[in-house]
């Protein structure tokens, strides 16, 4: 008896349905928790526009039919098991109050523990699924703005901060998170425990 591919165990990969209506960016969205990875799915699968469909007069070479099996990459450790931090927290774009950073005529970065922070900062000051495509970043701090002010607000701000950071799998624990709310401002302070290395402090005001 002859074999077909789906006999044979693919390493660092699997396949998952095709939902109807389904396109590469939610596919990416809920099986690779980033739809910007949509772009990985055309290569993995040697995908053409309009690269998956639910006309079976448009399925071939190239195009998927919904209900068909498309490869996704297995899930695997984001953080790396190096203690280098820059290997660790990573590098990206500096940002300056939320717009790109340059230096010397180019894209300004940020590395290690100021990357950390950076991202974390990010997290706080954005709106829960603000980013339709990553309905689950963000804090629900900016919801507490313009309510009555006091403890209670404050203890919120606090908690949704530390939920939102702790989501970051470069973070291993939160050992401090306190807010304040007035008016239309919260100003928040969160002291995170990383994978490696000393405590980094988080300060943002939104």
């Amino acid at each position: 008896m002859s074999t077909t591919v789906f006999d044979r165990p693919l390493y660092g990969y699997r396949f998952v349905e095709i939902q109807y209506g389904d396109t590469l960016q939610a596919i990416a969205l809920r099986e690779l928790g980033d739809a910007s990875r949509w772009h990985d799915l055309i290569s993995l699968n040697s995908l053409v526009p309009p690269y998956i469909t639910d006309n079976p007069a448009q399925a071939g070479p190239g195009v998927l039919l919904s209900g068909a099996l498309i490869t996704v990459p297995a899930p695997k450790p984001v953080v790396s098991s190096s203690t280098q931090a820059d290997q660790v927290f990573g590098v990206d774009v500096r940002l300056d109050q939320g717009r790109l950073a340059t230096a010397n005529g180019d894209f300004d970065i940020v590395s290690g523990r100021d990357n950390l922070r950076q991202a974390l900062t990010n997290v706080i000051e954005t709106d829960r699924s603000e980013l339709l495509f990553h309905p689950g970043y963000g804090s629900k701090i900016r919801r507490l703005l313009g309510t009555v002010a006091g403890p209670t607000a404050a203890l919120l701000a606090a908690q949704y901060a530390k939920a939102a950071v702790s989501a970051d799998p470069r973070v291993q624990s939160v050992t401090n998170s306190t807010a304040t709310v007035s008016g239309d401002v919260a100003v928040v302070d969160v002291d995170v425990q990383p994978v490696t290395g000393a405590i980094v402090q988080v300060s943002t005001t939104t």
